[in-house]
């Protein structure tokens, strides 16, 4: 049976790098110039609380017969930086993640959907995301849950 629940570091936290680390390898397999999860997900982890400490974030977990199997964060106050950009606060999906053996199964959509009630509750305006170009079964769930794209980002290689 699926729950969705807030992060619990007591019990969670292993899982949780576990989680991410499984992201990132994925993502890489997209891109071979991003870092190994492993490499990478302490520092990510860190930062990933310090955003939700400064944007009214949470971490929520799903789990399945008590197992967590997945998390999204909701970043519910985010602010951009840059001057150009769009000054409102709204909320925005910084990860969504499913373990790879529970992938296709309408975890991730359990999360993200999860995760637009907690920017509604917030009052967010809007509820953003971004997703790596080759990751199709991400942008067939955002698709189908309502999202449009907003930018692209091209790249072009010179060497």
């Amino acid at each position: 049976m699926l729950r969705i629940r807030d992060y619990d570091p007591s019990r969670d936290s292993h899982v949780l790098r576990a989680c991410f680390v499984d992201l990132q390898d994925f993502e890489r397999r997209l891109d071979l110039r991003i870092p190994p999860g492993e490499q990478v997900a302490d520092s990510y982890l860190d930062l990933m609380f310090q955003r939700c400490r400064e944007f009214e974030g949470v971490v929520l977990v799903a789990d399945v017969d008590r197992v967590m199997v997945g998390f999204v964060t909701i970043l519910t106050r985010y602010c951009s930086s840059e001057p150009d950009d769009d000054p409102r606060a709204h909320g925005f999906v910084t990860d969504l993640v499913v373990l790879a053996a529970h992938r296709g199964s309408g975890i991730g959509r359990s999360l993200l959907r999860a995760a637009e009630a907690r920017a509604r509750e917030a009052g967010a305006p809007v509820l953003r995301l971004s997703v790596k170009a080759g990751n199709t079964a991400a942008l067939n769930l955002y698709s189908a849950e309502g999202f449009a794209e907003l930018e692209l980002y091209l790249e072009k290689p010179l060497a």
